[in-house]
């Protein structure tokens, strides 16, 4: 009896450690601009969050058409609008790509499964010269 209760729990700490590993090694995925033009534009892809500045959403760089605007500093606490997302392809962008990596991390640790930073930021789809809106 104490033989197989020591296996159970031996298995529950197996998988408890296992869950934990697979939690710590989400990570999101660098692309460059030109890549998240190509999911966009095969609709390959659930949201594209813009955690920017409303200023420099709606400034001279533009933003990309269908974009959700939620600054980073925003994104904990309004994390519930778009959580119907949680289990699709979510492309984050900023401006050169800092933010949006802080941001990204945000989504894996609030169960996203699928996060793909545009690295090169909206920097990089301006000098793709791909199309905005202001």
């Amino acid at each position: 009896m104490l033989r197989k209760n020591l296996a159970r729990i031996k298995y529950i700490v197996l998988i408890f450690i296992a869950s934990i590993y697979s939690i710590a090694s989400a990570q999101f995925i660098n692309i460059p601009a030109r890549e998240a033009k190509k999911m966009i534009d095969s609709k390959d892809y659930g949201l594209i969050l813009d955690v920017r500045t409303m200023e420099e959403y709606t400034g001279e760089l533009g933003h990309i058409d269908g974009a959700v605007l939620i600054p980073v500093q925003e994104l904990k606490d309004r994390i519930g609008e778009i959580e119907k997302y949680k289990d699709k392809k979510v492309i984050v962008v900023c401006h050169s790509g800092v933010r949006s990596r802080k941001a990204s991390d945000i989504l894996l640790q609030k169960g996203f499964k699928t996060v793909y930073n545009i690295a090169d930021g909206m920097v990089g789809w301006d000098s793709q010269k791909y199309p905005v809106k202001r």
